[in-house]
């Protein structure tokens, strides 16, 4: 009996530690990830932090379950106004990012969407840029 309930207390907290580390090694990928495109789009990365609102699971490219994991951060082009930034992670491979751009004269938005998929191999497979208006094709 004293077995069973042991087993029983180890294998949730053993579960819980699991999806703690594994939430936050997807969680400074997502960190990465944005960091990277403000860098590459001239943008400030505010908060240096990204915030985890949904986590679902799904099939991954392999067929195999994982997580899903949408991310929220903030960005700023002027350093006065911010703007939302969103990163959906499937197991730690990026699948889709979306920065909401402000325009030069800063009177409309213009996403900036990015979604990927991958082979078996983890080559990317097709990716799908889609561009705010002026920008080069």
């Amino acid at each position: 009996m004293f077995l069973m309930d042991t087993i029983l207390w180890i294998f949730p907290a053993l579960l819980a530690l699991w999806y703690w580390s594994d939430t936050s090694k997807a969680r400074e990928i997502a960190i990465t990830h944005g960091k990277r495109a403000c860098k590459d789009m001239n943008l400030q990365f505010l908060d240096g932090t990204v915030v985890r609102y949904k986590t679902r699971p799904k099939r991954g490219p392999d067929g195999q379950m994982c997580l899903s994991r949408d991310f929220s951060f903030e960005f700023t082009p002027d350093g006065i106004r911010r703007y939302p930034g969103h990163i959906r992670l499937l197991g730690v491979r990026l699948q889709m990012m979306d920065i909401q751009y402000p325009d030069e004269a800063g009177a409309q938005d213009n996403n900036v969407i990015l979604s990927a998929s991958y082979k078996k191999e983890g080559v990317a497979q097709s990716g799908t840029v889609i561009p705010f208006p002026g920008q080069k094709k």
